[in-house]
């Protein structure tokens, strides 16, 4: 039974070779079954092959499941004699009618890239070039697919450029044939299926596996083995196959095209040379410049490779959109004119090449002009069956495929038909690529965070981060060691983040976290360019909690950012409470529980209300804390409604500063009228109320100074458990319109560098002791006790005690009483009365003075006195001076009259001095001193231990100088220098003097000044230093310096050290 039909056939005449069509199953229970009556079908470059086979078998019921998937050849006899193979695989299989004893098969024979279509994928591949991603599917599909192992091979030997390594590419939801397609077309790459045999000689040969050649340049399609065909009618008679018509035809393209996409790593819209025109001619009429039809297109971003080339993914430039706008021009090159060529040619091949002849119009071109790449090829062949069989076929067959039949059987030299869509071979071939089209749909979706072990967050440079697309599987990934679906850093290439801001180096920065669910979408559309453009709180990852309580919806008030700490359970956030009648805002670090509360205070919400803690603002911490602020502060409770004011309005605190000023300015009038000491602050409060005013009219309030004001329009307390500590380095200020009232539970002490000055205007002093003595001491000089009237002097329990070491004198109108060591002297001009119930006079005696009082104070430690004064004693009244402590603090002031002040608040160690020059005109009458030194307090004992040692040193140079000047005179060997100096005195003045006195007294000083130094300073006891510029009166006038020469100063830079006050000369 299974050979009936080839013994039905044979009968009838029609033997094997007799046959024009010959087919092969893989299948080889099939061989015997089935007879291939009729094939047609398309083969197309960039597309593929496919054919439908119309098959008649005897046996009515072959299971279609022997068809599918099954290897077929088909073998067409040409017309050299030789077989011309179509092989492929059998996709699908029908049965048509019959008639119990012919049964009619329909089959589809598609070439082996038909599988691809069959597998939908989603995967990703990082730093791949598109010949690496072909290459792997392929070796993949062998691996996987013993049909396609057998059905086809790879043929790269076409590809003849370098292609870029892309840092990503995604496959989504795409069949492996259109992810590999768009891919080549991208590239500018031709896919051509091809026979591994094209001509064979027995149609009985094995079937071989197809080849999937890729293919970039023209020069690498071959040429048909015949190479050419001949331009002739259809005629029986003609011995071989022939071309039959030619049709051109033309279509109008784009004239130019125009590519430009944003180049990230420029900023900018890369868009290379810009409108590129057309090399071809469109129109006898217009040149492309005057069509100006524009093809211009916007495409996706460039990618962007790793920032330190670490992926060596191929860095993006222009040179990509140059070759798609070749690719682009070339495509409208490829369209703008084709031929349609037709015949009987059985052996042409789709992706060869041939020479077309004998053709009228053709034949005057250039041999060149006349070369035709085959681009697409429809065609038909079938057997011609005996009349009788070929009667019952027609019956079997419906109504689409019986006129086909018939015309064939109508006209027998028609059996077989081809239709070429041919180019000239000097044009480029490329596929179709549309950047809009040839990709796919692309939709939000989701990806997990990843990066390095260890790491909670793994960015770039540019905040870019790394995520494993949910889709992807092992299994797909194996080829790169699981790149893509191992839960790490090489999941994919940088992606990146949306930002609400960003600019250059400012902005909003919320990176992902490792592990956090993310959302992805797509520049342009483009499946190859994702970015993040947020999260989604879903399953345990609830929205945000503040403070770390609550759920929505009972929060749903709050709003806010809170972050958490890396590998740890702190937190920071923003969170604004518009809860009805709660509004508030909170910056806070969990930290500490370091916050800033402003507005209408609560407990942190659970719940849709909470307590409230207050109104206002609150700013806390559990740790330290610390308010700077570099231009001034001001910390006041006086009230500015709605903010209407300026931030430093400080007009009460000034206010009450100057009225305080005044008051305490009248008081000191009034003690200064009274010969007592008046307040020193008073001009430093004006000039610090002088500070609290506008810089600029057209700005803001501000102070002049780095001030700070604390001011309040009721009372401020200062309160602390511990001590309290005022220091200043200049003046402390209290001043009151009421009392300044001290209390204290212990003693109550005061300490002055200098004196204690107290004055009472109205109603007298009172010091009191409840309990212990009242001692008053004057440890270095005399006390005086004055009164307008009565002084009072009592003693309610005991004796009163009157003592002095030299002399007690008591005066009272004209009468006096003098004790001394001589004796007891009464003196009076009135009457001396003595009123005694006894008078005993006795024999001489000596009383004995018990007490004493301690030495007097040293100067603490931080406290340096300065003098500065001329070698002959004149003061240097005024003078500006700059003292560096050992901590670099300075201190900057002017001496008073008598070139004298104390500084003190210095830290002890080395101290740097520095004195200004005396700004007084030198030649000024006022500079001829002629007073003789004078301290400035002669009762200062430690006065005496500079300058008064100094003055035998300064009577030297005095001296010396004379000599000078009276050799000058009086040697007559220096008679001609006199006249010479006569003149210039007369010129000059004094100063001409100065080089004669020079060479004799700078060697005297030098020498005594360095005994002076070494000497006397070492053996000054603790105490007061005085410090003096050196003796050198002479000293050359300095270039620019307004200086006296007979008054010259040379301590500009002394440094001395401080401890204790004793310091030498370093």
């Amino acid at each position: 039974m299974s050979h009936k039909i080839f013994q039905i056939l044979d009968s009838l005449g029609l033997v094997a070779q007799n046959r024009v069509l010959h087919v092969q199953f893989s299948n080889a229970s099939l061989n015997n079954q089935v007879f291939l009556q009729r094939i047609e079908g398309e083969h197309t470059l960039n597309q593929g092959s496919v054919a439908d086979l119309l098959c008649l078998s005897t046996n009515a019921h072959i299971a279609l499941k022997q068809f599918i998937g099954c290897q077929v050849a088909v073998d067409q006899v040409a017309d050299t004699g030789q077989f011309f193979r179509t092989t492929g695989i059998i996709t699908e299989a029908s049965q048509g009618q019959s008639d119990g004893s012919l049964t009619i098969y329909n089959l589809t024979l598609k070439d082996p890239t038909a599988l691809w279509h069959k597998r939908r994928n989603s995967r990703v591949f990082m730093n791949k070039s598109v010949r690496d991603i072909s290459e792997i599917l392929f070796k993949e599909w062998q691996g996987k697919s013993p049909l396609f192992a057998a059905s086809l091979t790879l043929d790269t030997s076409g590809l003849t450029k370098d292609y870029d390594v892309r840092p990503f590419v995604m496959q989504s939801n795409e069949s492996d044939y259109d992810f590999l397609t768009r891919l080549w077309r991208s590239e500018g790459i031709n896919w051509l299926i091809d026979e591994s045999q094209l001509l064979i000689a027995d149609p009985n040969a094995s079937i071989q596996p197809q080849v999937l050649r890729l293919i970039d340049d023209n020069q690498n399609y071959q040429a048909l083995e015949r190479r050419s065909l001949r331009y002739q009618r259809s005629s029986a008679t003609e011995q071989f196959d022939t071309i039959t018509q030619v049709k051109a035809e033309r279509r109008l393209q784009p004239t130019s095209v125009h590519v430009q996409r944003w180049q990230a790593d420029a900023l900018q819209q890369e868009e290379g040379s810009g409108s590129v025109q057309g090399k071809q001619q469109h129109s006898e009429h217009y040149d492309n410049a005057s069509l100006n039809l524009e093809d211009a297109w916007h495409v996706s971003p460039a990618w962007m490779q790793d920032l330190n080339g670490e992926d060596q993914a191929t860095a993006s430039g222009n040179s990509q959109i140059e070759q798609l706008n070749q690719h682009i021009n070339a495509y409208h090159h490829l369209s703008s004119k084709q031929f349609t060529v037709s015949g009987n040619v059985r052996d042409a091949q789709v992706g060869y090449w041939f020479e077309l002849n004998d053709h009228p119009e053709l034949d005057q071109h250039d041999s060149a002009d006349k070369e035709f790449l085959i681009l697409s090829k429809h065609y038909y062949n079938q057997n011609n069956l005996p009349k009788e069989l070929q009667q019952q076929l027609e019956r079997l067959l419906p109504k689409d495929k019986l006129k086909a039949a018939q015309l064939d059987s109508q006209n027998p030299e028609q059996r077989h038909y081809a239709e070429l869509n041919v180019i000239r071979r000097n044009v480029k071939a490329v596929p179709e690529y549309s950047p809009l089209e040839h990709r796919p749909a692309a939709h939000p979706q989701r990806a997990r965070v990843v990066g390095l072990e260890g790491e909670s967050i793994h960015v770039d440079q540019w905040g870019r981060i790394k995520v494993r697309f949910l889709f992807t599987r092992t299994d797909d990934h194996s080829h790169d060691g699981g790149a893509g679906s191992n839960d790490n850093d090489t999941d994919s290439a940088w992606v990146d983040v949306l930002t609400l801001w960003a600019g250059a180096g400012y902005g909003a920065r919320f990176l992902p976290r490792v592990g956090e669910i993310v959302v992805i979408d797509f520049f342009d559309g483009n499946i190859d360019r994702p970015f993040v453009v947020g999260r989604i709180h879903e399953a345990e990852r609830y929205p945000t909690q503040f403070d770390q309580k609550g759920q929505l919806p009972d929060t749903k008030k709050l709003s806010g950012i809170r972050s958490e700490e890396v590998d740890g359970k702190g937190f920071n956030q923003l969170r604004f409470d518009d809860t009805t009648g709660q509004i508030s805002a909170q910056l806070q670090s969990s930290h500490a529980a370091s916050q800033l509360n402003l507005g209408n205070l609560s407990h942190p919400k659970d719940k849709a209300e909470s307590d409230g803690r207050g109104e206002g603002f609150e700013l806390r911490t559990d740790q330290w804390g610390a308010v700077r602020a570099g231009s001034g502060l001001l910390v006041s409770t006086h009230k500015q409604d709605q903010a209407q004011g300026v931030h430093l309005d400080a007009n009460e605190a000034k206010q009450q500063l100057e009225g305080g000023l005044n008051n305490a300015k009248a008081l000191s009038e009034v003690a200064k009228n009274q010969q007592t000491d008046p307040l020193e602050i008073l001009e430093n409060l004006k000039t610090f109320i002088e500070q609290i005013e506008e810089k600029d009219q057209d700005k803001a309030a501000a102070f002049k100074q780095a001030l700070m004001i604390l001011t309040a329009p009721n009372s401020i307390a200062l309160a602390s458990n511990e001590d309290i500590h005022l220091s200043a380095d200049a003046q402390l200020s209290q001043t009151a319109g009421d009392s300044i009232n001290l209390s204290t539970q212990k003693n109550l002490i005061a300490h002055a560098q200098n004196k204690i000055s107290l004055f009472a205007a109205q109603e007298g002093a009172r010091l009191y002791a409840g309990k212990g003595k009242v001692e008053i001491q004057a440890q270095g000089d005399g006390a005086d006790l004055i009164a307008r009237k009565a002084v009072q002097i009592i003693s309610t329990e005991d004796k009163i005690e009157i003592s002095a070491s030299k002399e007690i004198v008591i005066t009272a109108g004209g009468s006096q009483i003098k004790i001394n060591g001589s004796g007891i002297f009464p003196v009076t001009g009135g009457k001396f009365e003595v009123k005694a119930g006894q008078h005993l006079f006795m024999g001489g005696a000596s009383a004995n003075l018990k007490s004493s009082l301690p030495p007097p104070p040293k100067r603490g430690q931080g406290v340096l006195e300065l003098f500065h004064e001329y070698a002959h004693g004149e003061f240097v009244k005024q003078g500006g001076y700059t003292v560096t402590d050992s901590l670099g603090k300075q201190f900057k002031g002017q001496l008073d009259d008598k070139g004298f002040v104390r500084v003190s608040g210095l830290a002890t160690g080395s101290a740097k001095i520095v004195f200004e020059e005396d700004k007084r005109n030198p030649w000024d009458e006022a500079s001829d001193f002629k007073r003789p030194p004078m301290w400035p307090n002669d009762n200062d004992m430690s006065a005496q231990t500079l300058m008064g040692k100094a003055e035998s040193v300064l009577k030297g140079a005095v001296t010396e100088a004379k000599k000078a000047l009276g050799q000058t005179f009086t040697n007559p060997s220096s008679i001609m220098r006199t006249i010479d100096t006569a003149k210039q005195l007369k010129e000059n003045g004094a100063s001409a003097l100065l080089p004669m006195v020079q060479q004799g007294v700078e060697s005297h000083l030098t020498s005594q000044l360095t005994n002076f130094s070494s000497k006397v300073l070492s053996q000054s006891s603790t105490g007061q230093g005085w410090m003096h510029g050196k003796t050198n009166p002479i000293a050359p006038v300095t270039s620019g310096l307004n200086v006296n020469p007979l008054r010259a100063q040379d301590s500009k830079n002394t440094e001395t050290a401080l401890n204790s006050m004793n310091f030498k000369f370093k």
